[in-house]
């Protein structure tokens, strides 16, 4: 089976961070560690859409993504085109190995405003900030819940065909995500599904690839697609890379 070059799936980072070095022996707060510390291997850009279904409706928003690699950090930038309903936003979430994420967002008041200087969101009000009105929120994209307190390795279990290790990370203190259970296939590091539980145990959220959601552009593996569905709303959002920039 073709040698994946994984990534930090849920970040939507759109050139893949190389985790071959994933230990099987690795504890849950290891693992975790490995998984959020991963380097992209390159500063890049590609552009792509949201594709938001939701009361009957369905939303299409152009977006993004910026990759950029620095001495002491790197990271992840979204650009939201304005649409005829809403302003255009920004998020940047900034990346350093053993520190917590930090988060930078701005939304323009209407389509024709201009931005405003990008404000610093906390943990807490990024798991309840959506990314251009869909099922992301910025917590969801930054994988927050990989600096959580409690970090348990389950047993490993199959998802799309491949062997997974199997990560339950808790954070007790949670007012709306309390639990996300995480599958990581073991031969690539890539994030295959995660399951987000509210604090009491409801499944909230579920994120997942599908089996083309890699592919290879220029001598790199790319993601192509991914989707995540908000239970409680009963909606879902599909995020679509041009894989041709």
């Amino acid at each position: 089976m073709r040698r994946l070059l994984a990534a930090l799936l849920l970040t939507a980072t759109p050139v893949l961070a190389d985790l071959s070095t994933i230990d099987d022996s690795s504890d849950g707060p290891a693992l975790a560690a490995q998984i959020r510390d991963a380097v992209p291997e390159e500063t890049s850009q590609i552009h792509g859409t949201l594709i938001i279904h939701a009361n009957g409706q369905t939303t299409n928003v152009p977006v993004t993504c910026r990759v950029v690699i620095r001495e002491t950090n790197w990271e992840t930038d979204y650009d939201v085109a304005p649409t005829t309903d809403s302003g255009a936003e920004r998020l940047s979430v900034i990346h350093r190995t053993n520190a917590p994420n930090e988060y930078l967002y701005a939304r323009a008041p209407s389509p024709s405003a201009p931005l405003p200087e990008l404000a610093p969101l906390s943990p807490a009000q990024a798991s309840l900030t959506p990314l251009a009105e869909s099922d992301f929120s910025v917590a969801d994209l930054g994988l927050d819940f990989l600096h959580w307190p409690q970090q348990r390795r389950l047993k490993g279990e199959m998802r799309l065909g491949q062997p997974c290790f199997v990560l339950e990370s808790r954070d007790p203190d949670s007012k709306t995500i309390g639990r996300v259970k995480s599958y990581i296939d073991k031969e690539s590091g890539g994030l295959l599904r995660a399951e987000a539980y509210d604090p009491v145990e409801h499944l909230a959220k579920e994120f997942s690839l599908h089996g083309s959601s890699f592919k290879k552009v220029n001598g790199h593996w790319r993601l192509d697609h991914m989707d995540i569905r908000d239970n409680k709303k009963h909606s879902h959002t599909e995020l679509k890379f041009d894989i041709t920039d």
